[in-house]
């Protein structure tokens, strides 16, 4: 890889987790694809470069995802990475522990639920595997956090005709609660657009103090089963409270009269945020979802079948699951050199590079062009 090439982002046309072309009285089984001997890079953010006066050493720090060649994200135990300055492997003393704090990462995940009445009326009904797999979601990344620096941030909101989200007011939603919320009841109104034009603008104004580092993530899971068919319909002045069955207090709001474009604004505003979509159901319309995957440059799963809702959640949980922060603090004289960051499987001699140039050595460390 040349280092001009800087943060990417992997196209969205192949990925094997993609069902396409199912129709509506037919159901396409996820089949088990085998992982091709490949690997890629793909830089999540720009590289790093800071030079500490008193210590005269400039730290180095990447943070990427290694894909295979299908595009899904590789675990940190399927491969190999190594570092090198000038062509020359770093020395191990220089390299940065997993805990280091110059390796702090953190993400914040706004979770946007399908919570119309439709839901229930799969075979078997997909409102509870989508509230287990949005638990497990949560949980898998409050596990990733546990031990390492950085913090990991989630809120949630469900969307019918109206719009609910944890009380401002209240005790802390724990995982746990996600499974208690309540169930639809009968009715054909689905506010998708006000939902996810409300959830990016919250994370907009979170950003200004939650994961605003150089290196941290917003990422959002927008999970529809239908077509917005009332986002258009201005119910701003509603508002109503409600309790879990678990004891975890929510609000519920209405929204002002919206549409894609709106949504896809609020989200282009976020400065980086990172969207998702699982499109779940027979009759799901891609023009209205793969419009909002665009302006977060993510992944859209689409999937007729709700009992392969929780691998396709899982999927998208490893987004950012396996984003691998790596880094070096170098005693180095001032001067220009050229960083490799080289990742190899464990399985097979598969391997790629990514390379940048960088002034270190003095107070004008900085990545070069």
């Amino acid at each position: 890889m040349e280092g001009s090439r800087l943060v990417r982002f992997i196209p969205l046309l192949i990925f094997a987790l993609i069902i396409v072309g199912c129709s509506s009285d037919e159901e396409s089984p996820l089949a088990p694809v085998p992982v091709p001997a490949s690997v890629e890079i793909e830089m999540t953010s720009i590289p790093t470069v800071n030079f500490n006066q008193s210590t005269g050493k400039t730290t180095n720090v990447v943070q990427f995802i290694a894909r295979d060649r299908a595009g899904n994200p590789l675990d940190a135990d399927d491969v190999i990475v190594d570092l090198l300055l000038d062509n020359r492997a770093v020395d191990n003393e220089a390299l940065l522990q997993a805990d280091s704090a110059e390796l702090s990462s953190s993400i914040n995940l706004g979770l946007v639920l399908d919570a119309s009445y439709s839901m229930l009326l799969h075979t078997p009904p997909a409102f509870e595997p989508m509230l287990t797999a949005a638990r497990n979601a949560v949980v898998e990344g409050l596990a990733l956090y546990e031990g390492r620096p950085g913090t990991f941030s989630w809120n949630v909101s469900w969307f019918n005709e109206t719009i609910s989200s944890p009380a401002v007011a209240g005790r802390t939603w724990q995982p746990d609660d996600l499974l208690a919320i309540p169930e639809p009841g009968p009715g054909t109104a689905t506010k998708m657009f006000a939902a996810v034009e409300r959830q990016a603008k919250l994370m907009r104004e979170q950003y200004g103090t939650i994961a605003n580092g150089p290196h941290d993530h917003h990422v959002m899971i927008v999970l529809s089963d239908g077509a917005d068919n009332y986002s258009w319909f201005d119910n701003s002045s509603f508002t109503n409270t409600g309790v879990t069955a678990s004891g975890a207090p929510f609000d519920v709001t209405g929204w002002d009269s919206t549409g894609v474009d709106p949504a896809v604004a609020a989200i282009e505003g976020h400065p980086n945020l990172t969207v998702h979509a699982l499109g779940l159901g027979s009759s799901v319309q891609d023009s209205q979802l793969q419009p909002l995957v665009t302006a977060g440059g993510g992944r859209y799963l689409k999937n007729p079948s709700s009992s392969q809702l929780g691998a396709l959640f899982d999927s998208l949980t490893r987004e950012f699951a396996t984003i691998q922060d790596h880094g070096a603090t170098i005693p180095l004289p001032p001067g220009d050199y050229v960083f490799t960051v080289r990742v190899s499987t464990v399985k097979g001699s598969a391997r790629d590079e990514y390379t940048f140039r960088f002034h270190g050595g003095d107070e004008s460390a900085r990545v070069l062009p």
